[in-house]
């Protein structure tokens, strides 16, 4: 089923069941993860920066959420960013590794730790990922950047990680930013 097809199929349902249709209903829409290994990118592992040394795992630490969008696709923001091989790992979740940056993923869901202040660019820096205007991951085009929903008009790699941002970057076609994420406690 084609994504004009499922928002489609969306509207009517939310009209049969009496609801107006906002963007933000379409927003709750689930957007499938894209095809392929550049919509599943790899975690490489830890890498020594001035920045952020790696070390053992920190304790405590506060969360930021990243999403990921090209052609109108999920790209995967996987467990394991910051964390030195090996990783030890329970299904999709990273439990252990040789060390820890003070940014890391443990889940593959855009949920970020950190110890430490640190931007988006730190992120992809660690990742070893491209990020600019202009690139995401594997993609090229105009990159759109959302903070808590509303546009970032500057450089997407100087967007803050500050604690529970709800961070969405977008290449290709528009998909309505979340403004929110429910964190988990503690975080």
């Amino acid at each position: 089923m084609t994504a004009l097809l499922r928002s489609l199929l969306a509207i009517a349902l939310l009209s049969a069941a009496g609801c107006g249709s906002t963007a933000r209903d379409l927003a709750a829409i689930p957007i499938p993860l894209g095809h392929g290994p550049s919509f599943r990118p790899a975690a490489v592992g830890a890498r020594p920066a001035p920045a952020l040394p790696c070390g053992p795992r920190p304790g405590a630490t506060y969360g930021a959420h990243v999403e990921l969008f090209a052609a109108g696709r999920v790209v995967q923001v996987p467990a394991g960013i910051g964390v030195a091989p090996p990783v030890v790992r329970h299904g999709a979740y990273v439990t252990g590794g040789r060390c820890w940056h003070k940014l890391f993923t443990t889940e593959p869901t855009g949920l970020i730790h950190l110890a430490a202040p640190a931007t988006l660019g730190t992120l992809f820096d660690v990742w070893r990922q491209p990020l600019s205007r202009t690139r995401l991951v594997g993609f090229r085009g105009r990159v759109r950047a959302f903070v808590a929903g509303h546009e970032w008009r500057g450089d997407p790699p100087a967007i803050p990680l500050r604690r529970h941002a709800q961070v969405v970057l977008e290449v290709g076609r528009y998909v309505p930013p979340h403004p929110a994420y429910e964190f988990p406690p503690g975080l």
